[in-house]
């Protein structure tokens, strides 16, 4: 069977997945992206000499088949493997230390009651035994936590001082995620995979070595924004976009939509009713990050604050300057949801550092001597959210998907996990989709 014409709407991690897993299988493959560099939220970058990422921060070591991925094109190598990763909680009581990994250490955090602490001992050893079931690439293998909260997930197996000083700061701090907005799944499918293990990684030379190493060798337009998708009963399908202003068109046999599920619906005017309604439910939080550049060396820090002590922020972070690499230091300040909806409210989303320079001053009292520059970094869609329900509809337009020879095709982290290796695994997922519908090269 001869190749098929197969344009990729979207470079990011999953659309560059799909993309290179079918140019493997003999498919000319074009990938057309809207922004100036491929990557999507996985990336570095850096304005008038502050670098920052462009969303993702670590990498997860639990998902073989992202393991193999990269060692594939040669990043293993590469990975630089951080430690017993934890932060400083500020609550109106008091300072603890949070893991980001949970271990034996975590039993000592301040305010459990003994019960929770027993209760903590108990859950450990049940969510180990899960770890054959819980795919921490797919939210939906677990199923039974997709229909509760993860606050009332947390509360009932734990206690609800273990949620407060525990659970939710760090959801917070690292994925501006409320636990009453989200279910139980992402939490379920991951937390087997991180008991027993202390240890995620970075890349050497930052986060955008991933998508640099997934782009090479593939054709990939930036800056050319796909206006619609057009599908036609015979002949091809024709996506029609713009680059620096002007129109341009391509014609494909099949398309695979990896831009973000909340804006993927527009892009098709002919889209079958279920799944039109599914893309209408699919959500994404926005998050709000102020980076500052100093001129003094800083003591590294990194804090997350409690609900109840963390006024527009939930993430504090000192980044020491580095000679070696020309890093200045820096200072990470990110809004708690709560700012963050404020400033998209109030339209701010320009103007981040009014929303937070009251606050800062307070954690940083000499910000306005030692500041030489600053950036507000503003994500419209930074990760899909999995509410209660949403596991069991994602896999249902999955599995449609999977189960009939179609002309479009749709990836990205909201169809199997809001992480790095849950859109590697639905760019994966598409090319196999593509492969037994229509062969190879």
């Amino acid at each position: 069977m001869t190749g098929k014409r197969i344009i990729v709407v979207g470079a990011g991690i999953a659309g560059l997945v799909a993309a290179r897993r079918l140019s493997q299988a003999g498919h000319s493959v074009r990938v057309l992206e809207a922004a100036e560099v491929a990557g999507g939220r996985v990336g570095d970058r850096e304005i008038r000499g502050i670098r920052f990422n462009a969303g993702a921060r670590l990498v997860y070591g639990f998902s073989p088949p992202f393991n193999a991925l990269l060692d594939e094109v040669g990043l293993t190598e590469a990975l630089v493997p951080v430690r017993r990763l934890s932060a400083e909680c500020v609550g109106t009581d008091g300072r603890w230390t949070v893991e980001l990994m949970p271990s034996l250490q975590s039993l000592l955090t301040p305010g459990l009651s003994v019960g929770e602490r027993l209760r903590f001992l108990s859950f450990g050893l049940n969510t180990l035994a899960a770890r054959r079931s819980a795919d921490p690439d797919d939210a939906a293998s677990m199923p039974a936590a997709d229909g509760v909260t993860l606050a009332d997930h947390i509360r009932t197996r734990l206690g609800p001082n273990v949620l407060e000083r525990m659970l939710e700061p760090i959801f917070r701090g690292t994925r501006s995620w409320n636990p009453e907005e989200v279910s139980a799944a992402f939490f379920a499918s991951t937390a087997p995979h991180l008991v027993g293990h202390d240890t995620v990684h970075v890349f050497k030379g930052g986060m955008g070595r991933l998508p640099d190493a997934l782009a090479r060798g593939l054709a990939i337009d930036c800056a050319t924004r796909v206006v619609a998708v057009e599908m036609h009963e015979s002949g091809p399908c024709h996506i029609r976009a713009e680059r620096n202003g002007d129109a341009i068109g391509y014609d494909a046999d099949l398309v695979i939509c990896a831009t973000e599920g909340s804006v993927a619906a527009a892009l098709f005017p002919d889209l079958p009713p279920d799944e039109r309604v599914f893309l209408a439910g699919v959500r994404y939080n926005s998050l709000g990050i102020v980076h500052y550049r100093l001129n003094r060396q800083v003591e590294p820090k990194m804090q997350f604050f409690t609900r109840e002590a963390a006024n527009t922020l939930t993430t504090w972070q000192q980044v020491p300057g580095n000679e070696a690499t020309g890093q200045a230091p820096q200072l990470y300040a990110q809004l708690s949801p709560e700012a963050t909806h404020e400033a998209k409210g109030r339209g701010m989303t320009d103007r981040l550092d009014e929303v937070v320079s009251e606050r800062v001053r307070e954690l940083y009292p000499s910000l306005d001597r030692d500041c030489v520059d600053r950036h507000g970094q503003w994500i419209e869609r930074m990760l899909p959210l999995f509410y209660p329900g949403y596991g069991r509809a994602m896999a249902a337009f999955r599995d449609r998907q999977s189960a009939t020879r179609r002309r479009v095709y749709f990836c990205g982290d909201y169809l199997a996990q809001a992480l790095v290796t849950g859109a590697a695994a639905s760019g994966e997922r598409a090319a196999r989709d593509i492969a037994r519908h229509w062969g190879g090269g």
